[in-house]
């Protein structure tokens, strides 16, 4: 946290940081911590310049359908991943956790925000994926009507779901695995006998 509040510190920016501690010592003037921020309502406001984030799915979406590019510093295998895609289309850029310091930071942030290339890409990106025949509404809409118009729509149902218990829970190729094993283990002992007695013969 040190080193980012150190980064932070000399921006010419506001830095908005939710995090889960507030009560940490030498915050500078320029940054306000929050437990929690309505994020997409932020994200949407026109002075935002770049979202610092750790790369969750959720926030990698709201980043590119509020066209805000990023500076991802993930920590998880799902973060690394959907940062180093969206950075890989050029819509922000990649920090790794384990090389952190006040430079990488803030040369990663200003860079980000005075270079238009970022910008650009990410409107690009929320412009692709916004280019539907339909809304996520209507789609609802049309689907829920296509249920009803065919009754249900049982030929979109899981097979799975009329199984019998004993197939859906594999009992029957689990009773004939323990039926073989056991067979096994009898021919097994049973020889093992044979060759007993044969050597104390």
């Amino acid at each position: 946290g040190k080193i980012v509040l150190d980064a932070f510190r000399e921006l010419p920016y506001k830095v908005l940081w939710k995090f889960d501690i507030t009560d940490i010592p030498d915050v500078p003037d320029n940054v306000k911590i929050c437990t929690w921020l309505p994020q997409q309502d932020i994200l949407r406001h026109p002075n935002i310049k770049v979202f610092i984030t750790q790369g969750g799915h959720q926030s990698t979406e709201e980043a590119i359908f509020s066209q805000v590019p990023i500076v991802g510093i993930p920590h998880i295998a799902d973060q690394v991943g959907n940062v180093k895609k969206l950075v890989a289309k050029g819509g922000g850029l990649f920090l790794d956790k384990d090389a952190l310091n006040k430079e990488s930071v803030k040369e990663a942030v200003l860079e980000v925000i005075n270079n238009p290339k970022y910008k650009e890409s990410i409107t690009e990106i929320a412009e692709l994926s916004r280019d539907q025949p339909m809304t996520g509404i209507e789609k609802a809409i049309w689907w829920t009507e296509y249920v009803i118009r065919h009754k249900g729509a049982r030929h979109f149902r899981n097979p799975a779901i009329d199984l019998p218990l004993y197939q859906y829970y594999f009992l029957d190729i689990i009773g004939f695995l323990l039926a073989v094993i056991s067979i096994f283990i009898f021919i097994s002992h049973k020889l093992i006998l044979l060759i007993k007695n044969f050597v104390v013969r």
